[in-house]
């Protein structure tokens, strides 16, 4: 998920695990409690290790999925120096130049890295055989899920996993990609403010709607998703207020100054 750029400071609760190309690659702690909560609650597996290593590839491909935000953000001639993992995923802080086609391009490059990576993780499953018994079509579940051994069920989750993700970050729901793509592409004819007020909006109602969804099902991960999104959307919604004062401001000014108060 692309967020604003900040000054390229150690974020805060977290650690620099290593650079490429100039990009500063950070853990959150949280990353590592929910690593060891996931692992004790994991039940998909009959070794834990396992479970563990599909976590550990959930946040490969949410790295590369972020570094594909910050990659296309440099190649339009923006600034990308920070990537933070957490459990809620991954944030590339990013800022393209502010042209629609250019914000379009470093959101839209995310999601295009786990197109891309699906024929890959497809032909790895098929490779570790998850479809060499009966199954009941593409998707391997429920009854002949269950036989498979831990490394068919690993190479079959992460190919889902990243199907997964790739369906949720397009939901147009701002802040995730395609809300931030609706943006993008609201942008061109309605200018900068009024499709981001747009967008956050869309956001707003998306995460209330969420939160009680998630309390009255009981789901305390999605409620604090729901909640991390609604906070983001809001922001967006004051950003939005901010741009649109700045160019009514500028429109008065350029008339002949701003009316007497």
């Amino acid at each position: 998920m692309p967020m604003p750029y900040t000054h390229p400071m150690k974020p805060a609760g977290s650690i620099r695990i290593f650079t490429i190309l100039g990009i500063n690659v950070y853990l959150h702690w949280t990353w590592v409690a929910w690593l060891i909560i996931r692992t004790r609650m994991d039940g998909s597996y009959r070794s834990p290790a396992w479970s563990v290593a599909e976590f550990l590839a959930l946040f490969g491909i949410v790295l590369l999925h972020e570094f594909g935000h910050a990659l296309a953000t440099r190649s339009v001639g923006g600034r990308a120096e920070r990537i933070v993992l957490w459990p809620l995923g991954g944030v590339a802080f990013v800022d393209p130049p502010p042209r629609p086609g250019a914000v379009l391009w470093s959101i839209a490059a995310g999601p295009l890295v786990n197109v891309l990576l699906m024929p890959v993780l497809f032909v790895f499953a098929a490779w570790m055989g998850v479809w060499s018994g009966p199954t009941h079509g593409v998707l391997p579940f429920p009854d002949h899920l269950n036989a498979l051994a831990d490394p068919q069920r690993f190479a079959f989750y992460i190919l889902f996993i990243n199907f997964i993700l790739l369906v949720f970050n397009m939901l147009p729901v701002y802040p995730l990609d395609g809300g931030q793509i609706l943006q993008a592409l609201l942008w061109f004819p309605l200018g900068r403010p009024l499709s981001l007020r747009i967008a956050a909006g869309i956001g707003l109602l998306a995460a209330a709607t969420g939160f009680v969804w998630a309390m009255m099902q009981g789901e305390t991960y999605m409620m604090v998703m729901a909640g991390f999104l609604g906070w983001q959307a809001f922001n967006g919604w004051r950003v939005a207020n901010m741009m649109a004062m700045r160019e009514r401001y500028e429109r008065d000014m350029l008339a002949g100054g701003p009316p007497p108060v």
